[in-house]
């Protein structure tokens, strides 16, 4: 006869399970920069594909797998920087000011970049240098029929981590006493950010705007049902805590029962379920969106049938249909265990740097690449060293 089953209120260190999941947050750091390792090789892959067509069929096989685990990035990193919230390993300050202050270094570099080296390298060939932003613009428009380059994970992971702050700070000054109702309210904030990119976004790629360029690393990155799942498990832990101190339980009594590793699995199986489900609902959302965009079968056997054309639907490019992967990320989830604390910290300080550093070394061995086989006319000796030492006197000033 099965044993009795324990109340929430009952289940504590006292009694915990001794199953602990063998991936820590830390794990899925790695997991997470090396999906992002694989967007960039994906991305090199399609130029490939695009320059030598004969590649095509060689990389096909391997394209919809590289796709998927692209995908995944965000999933193991918001899983990760949920575990070190609930742990509390960083604090809620440490994590917004780290998201907050990644988010704001990639958009002012992004504006440097954009402003002094494209547009103003574009206004140097020009009679008029007022010309160049317009010039550069509508030419990008016109490669890019979404109308938009959204860019910026740290957005996405920003947005996540105000949503717990608001749902689980308890502020000592301000939002005291009865006024704790109107800082949980705030959680509306980063929630209405969301829903407002996804409308610029689905805005732009059905051509009714045409967003500046300084909105793109303001854009969130990653699919609308990835943010929507961690909301779903941040109300899960608030509502959790509610039920759990009905009894006579505390706040104090709550975090010390979120360290067992029983609650790290009641988590680990809820957040799977609400993955898998979530990647369902994804798929069928994205094709209503799409069976709708199309009109007619006819239409919607041609958008399917053209991956150009698959890609730049509105329901793509808001990001429907690309959190599909969530249903095979969902028993990886099973594994983990947010409880578990990583002997050594300063390999998770050193997990985003190293990240940084093989994304760019394959990015420049995919540009040797990508020359390599580029079909361009070359150039014998002769030529090369000319143009060669055209370069070198130019650069010592000669």
């Amino acid at each position: 006869m099965a044993g009795k089953r324990i109340k929430l209120h009952e289940q504590g260190v006292h009694n915990d399970i001794r199953y602990s999941g063998p991936l820590s947050f830390q794990s899925f750091q790695i997991l997470g920069w090396s999906c992002i390792v694989v967007t960039v090789i994906m991305a090199l892959m399609k130029v490939a594909m695009k320059l030598n067509p004969a590649d095509t069929q060689r990389f096909a096989a391997i394209s919809d797998v590289i796709s998927y685990i692209a995908e995944m990035s965000l999933p193991f990193l918001l899983m990760a920087n949920f575990a070190r919230i609930l742990n509390n390993t960083d604090g809620f300050k440490k994590q917004l000011l780290r998201n907050g202050g990644a988010t704001a270094a990639i958009f002012l570099v992004f504006m440097l970049f954009f402003n002094r080296y494209v547009v103003g390298t574009v206004g140097l060939l020009l009679q008029d240098p007022k010309e160049a932003y317009p010039l550069v613009m509508t030419s990008f428009y016109g490669v890019n029929p979404r109308g938009f380059f959204a860019f910026n994970i740290f957005v996405d992971l920003f947005l996540c981590t105000l949503v717990m702050y608001f749902m689980n700070a308890r502020p000592t000054k301000v939002f005291t006493g009865k006024k704790i109702y109107i800082f949980r309210a705030l959680t509306i904030l980063p929630i209405a950010y969301e829903v407002a990119s996804i409308l610029l976004k689905g805005k732009a790629a059905a051509g009714s705007i045409l967003l500046p360029s300084w909105v793109f690393p303001l854009l969130t990155v990653k699919p609308p049902m990835t943010f929507l799942v961690f909301v779903f498990l941040a109300i899960h832990i608030k509502t959790r805590e509610l039920r759990y101190c009905r009894h006579g339980k505390t706040h104090d009594d709550y975090q010390e029962f979120l360290k067992t590793n029983r609650n790290a699995w009641h988590f680990s199986v809820y957040a799977a379920i609400v993955l898998f489900i979530a990647g369902v609902i994804d798929l069928i959302i994205a094709i209503l969106l799409l069976a709708g965009q199309a009109g007619s079968a006819e239409a919607l056997d041609a958008i399917m049938a053209s991956e150009k054309a698959f890609n730049n639907t509105i329901a793509m490019s808001i990001g429907f249909g690309k959190s599909t992967c969530l249903i095979f990320f969902a028993p990886i989830v099973l594994l983990f265990n947010y409880t578990k604390i990583p002997k050594n910290k300063t390999v998770g300080m050193l997990i985003p740097v190293a990240g940084i550093l093989l994304i760019a070394l394959i990015g420049v061995q995919g540009i040797f690449q990508l020359v390599k086989i580029a079909p361009i006319k070359k150039l014998d000796g002769a030529q090369l060293g000319e143009i060669l030492t055209s370069v070198f006197t130019l650069m010592s000033g000669q």
